[in-house]
């Protein structure tokens, strides 16, 4: 008899999702929050001056509907959400800060109200993670960002006084959104749902390649630059990861060119910085953002350890805004960076806690993208919300899609690996017996 030899199982596919009235039920509801907190025509119909709810009755209301609808869903899957307990600590640390900056606030009011609804758009996040398997969390969004980018395109050919500026960005597609950049980068996110979709799905994989096609040509009518380096993150990183995964050898020179790269990157940052703002049409200043950057640099160093509160500082009645907006000589909504808005609110306390739970969440999304099962979804993302983060204000942000996808990220990579990836590579096998009658 010959010795007992070892044979490979192929990852088993997600269980498929019986479609109960529950399910369909839950799907919708699904659907309807992820295009509630796009802010697809909530800016240019409910919000044209982009002042939130502070001064729109309308817009302060409509979200408790949504509060009660996210609560319903994640009370719904509570065991399911109880196994990602261990991201949910780590999320609910941040909110928690958020929650503390009431005491030592500017706005305690503002920092109160903003606080319920981040932890709200952050207990979304760890629902999806929970409630959804890979190719099933990744066909939802595709699904949801193609009704987007088809509604986009339809408002920009058929309604271009609502779906193109007619301003300073003069030609500038911006579809169902208040500006130009927010639709770039929900493009953008539209594209990395539809990837993982192909990925995952290959039976569907045609109809998520041209909802690629679709979100990057919408995105280049946006003419968004951020979203155009986030669209190449999204493609070179994609190909990177496969290219990773074919073997030790392959992954060494991915590695090293990907090293090799940023460096020439950074350099190039360093040296000879109006080289690249140049390729991209920008000016050195970024469009006015370093002088912006300046400023609440300066502010911050009034509160440097614990900030101002949250979503305190860029209130209309803020004496530090007021004096930001006084040097920049325009009305500054935000500091149009992330990490100097978590700055000002939550100060170096609220930064350093930030960049932990980041840099957790994208060391082990290195670890674990060949075994996540969501078609490169995570890692992409959180690539891309860093990316962003440098120039948007996405970090810990209310009533968001892209917090919602960073906490979702963020569950997924550090929450209990997919069942099919926990299971063994290899499990031992017995040759079969030979027949009675076959020769000696």
């Amino acid at each position: 008899m010959s010795a007992v030899h070892a044979s490979p199982i192929p990852a088993a596919p997600d269980a498929p999702y019986r479609l109960t009235l529950v399910r369909i039920v839950e799907g919708a509801t699904v659907v309807f929050l992820l295009f509630l907190l796009s802010s697809a025509l909530i800016g240019p119909l409910l919000d044209p001056l982009q002042v939130g709810g502070d001064s729109n009755p309308i817009l302060r209301l409509m979200w408790l509907p949504a509060y009660a609808l996210i609560f319903a869903v994640a009370l719904l899957r509570t065991p399911q959400m109880l196994r990602f307990w261990a991201p949910a600590a780590l999320l609910a640390l941040l909110v928690g800060l958020a929650f503390a900056s009431t005491q030592w606030s500017i706005d305690p009011a503002t920092s109160m109200r903003r606080s319920v609804a981040v932890a709200f758009t952050t207990l979304f996040g760890v629902y999806l993670a929970a409630s959804y398997s890979g190719r099933a969390m990744a066909e939802l969004l595709a699904f949801t960002f193609l009704g987007l980018a088809i509604g986009t395109l339809a408002v920009c050919v058929a309604v271009p006084s609502l779906g193109v500026h007619s301003d300073v960005n003069a030609g500038a597609w911006k579809g169902l959104w208040y500006e130009k950049n927010q639709m770039g980068a929900i493009m953008v996110y539209g594209a990395i749902a539809a990837l993982a979709a192909a990925i995952t799905s290959p039976k569907r994989r045609w109809l998520w390649i041209g909802t690629i096609a679709l979100c990057a040509f919408l995105m280049l009518m946006s003419r968004s630059k951020t979203s155009l380096l986030s669209l190449f993150l999204v493609l070179g990183g994609a190909a990177g990861l496969a290219v990773v995964g074919r073997g030790a050898a392959t992954a060494v020179l991915a590695v090293w060119a990907a090293v090799t790269g940023a460096v020439a990157f950074g350099a190039m940052m360093w040296l000879a910085p109006e080289v690249l703002f140049q390729a991209l049409g920008k000016d050195p200043s970024l469009t006015g953002r370093t002088d912006i950057w300046e400023a609440v640099l300066r502010q911050s160093e009034k509160s440097p350890e614990l900030g101002f509160g949250f979503a305190a500082f860029w209130g209309l009645q803020s004496a530090p805004a007021e004096w930001v907006r006084d040097n920049t000589g325009w009305l500054v909504p935000t500091a149009h960076n992330g990490w100097l808005d978590l700055l000002v609110q939550l100060g170096w306390v609220g930064v350093t806690a930030m960049a932990v739970v980041l840099s957790l969440a994208a060391l082990m999304a290195l670890v674990r993208f060949r075994v996540q099962g969501d078609g490169y979804w995570a890692i992409l993302y959180l690539a891309v919300f860093l990316l962003q983060s440098a120039s948007e204000s996405f970090l810990l942000q209310h009533n968001s899609l892209a917090w919602v996808f960073a906490a979702l990220a963020i569950s997924r990579v550090l929450g209990p690996l997919p069942a099919a990836a926990s299971r063994p590579a290899y499990v031992p096998r017995l040759p079969s017996p030979r027949p009675l009658n076959a020769a000696a």
